[in-house]
């Protein structure tokens, strides 16, 4: 595998790391959680089969609470050794990650029936740790042989943390729940109740920022290793390299204003929009080179989810504007009077698009992307000239 191919797979793990933290902010189920998690961490590292186990003390074993890929009836049934009984007995009693890329010449443990079954002959398993305690092990397996490396190991880590947090807020609302059962009977319990749930959601609000901010920094070290590797590329890889790169760097933005927001998980857009702007700016060389770029947006508040939206739709019309366009480039996104919602709009002072241009035949990834990120947000992007406009939808009608 070539350093592009490697940087491309740990830049899809990465973003399939922010996707489960954002679920996490959303505050799902754990269970939720625990079966997205099987999920991206099979898709993470190109593993057929993902699974979640947890520890059941009383019979020293784990139940196979959530996974992808295995038979029918497995998932909520099975059970699994613990000990040298099986790869996860191992890393859940070392506490220490466990790669196994040829299980069936194992000395250190055994492999367990349902991984026989299943004709599996590489593993790797990281323990999923809570604050009161190791709550159990998040698995991949293939039934190929020398499937998995270190940095796959990394990337379960990852998951792993984010799933451990919301271990530890299910402990504390179950918790919460007892207490709260005993308030009718002791005034005490009551008042203890209270507290702890005041403690919880604060520790909450603690924990759902950290986790946007561990995000940030994963993509703040993803974006550093694609300008890296841009710099040492071919002119053809490192125009790719450059745009992904920009790409990373919008989201990690939202995550950077989600990490100080007032509110959990929603931005500011103009402030956003403005700061993003900035880094355009820089990143094209329009500034270099005497092409102002002015933006004048309103401030409405809205989800993660479309601010990273509306923040890669800018992306690349400002960047196409930089590539293609001539003169000053102005973003707008402002309240529409008459719909109440925003209307986005990007202008430079060339040429725009080639006459009989049809968006909707192009090959450009960028134009692709357009298309499909401005049908997420219900609009339909239109060009005239050097202009594009986006109608979006109230913004207030996208908060929970």
């Amino acid at each position: 595998m070539d350093s592009t191919q490697e940087l491309t797979i740990r830049l899809r793990q990465q973003a399939l790391i922010a996707e489960l933290g954002l679920a996490a902010l959303r505050g799902g189920t754990l269970q939720a959680l625990l079966e997205m998690a099987a999920r991206l961490a099979a898709s993470g590292t190109g593993a057929p089969f993902g699974k979640v186990l947890e520890y059941q003390p009383q019979e020293g074993a784990f139940l196979l609470r959530a996974g992808i890929g295995w038979r029918e009836g497995s998932v909520g049934a099975a059970r699994i050794g613990g000990g040298p009984e099986s790869p996860a007995g191992l890393a859940f009693a070392s506490g220490e990650p466990v790669i196994s890329n040829d299980l069936a010449g194992e000395r250190r443990f055994r492999a367990p029936p349902l991984m026989a079954a299943h004709a599996l002959r590489s593993a790797v398993s990281v323990v999923i740790r809570g604050a009161a305690g190791p709550f159990g092990v998040l698995e991949v397996d293939s039934q190929e042989g020398g499937a998995f490396t270190a940095p796959d190991a990394t990337f379960l880590e990852a998951l792993a943390h984010t799933l451990a947090l919301a271990v530890d807020r299910e402990r504390r609302e179950r918790e919460l729940a007892r207490l709260a059962a005993l308030s009718a009977d002791h005034a005490r319990e009551a008042e203890e109740a209270r507290a702890t749930r005041d403690g919880l959601l604060r520790e909450k609000e603690l924990l759902l920022r950290e986790v946007d901010h561990r995000v940030r920094n994963s993509l703040t070290v993803t974006r550093s290793l694609l300008s890296l590797q841009a710099r040492l590329s071919p002119d053809g890889t490192r125009e790719a390299l450059e745009e992904a790169t920009q790409r990373v760097s919008t989201i990690a933005l939202v995550h950077d204003r989600l990490y100080r927001a007032d509110r959990i998980g929603t931005v500011e857009l103009g402030s956003y929009l403005r700061g993003l702007c900035g880094d355009l700016d820089r990143s094209t060389g329009l500034g270099d080179s005497g092409r102002a770029l002015q933006v004048l947006a309103d401030a409405p508040e809205c989800l993660a989810d479309h601010a990273i939206t509306i923040g890669l739709v800018v992306t690349e019309v400002v960047s196409n504007a930089a590539k293609h366009g001539a003169g000053a480039v102005r973003v707008r996104c402002l309240r529409d009077p008459a719909t109440g919602g925003l209307r986005l709009e990007v202008e430079d002072e060339g040429v725009g698009l080639p006459p009989g241009f049809d968006p909707a035949e192009s090959d450009g990834l960028g134009m692709r992307l357009i298309l499909a990120l401005s049908q997420k947000l219900g609009g339909e992007p239109r060009w005239n000239g050097p202009a594009f406009r986006l109608d979006i939808p109230d913004p207030a009608t996208l908060l929970d």
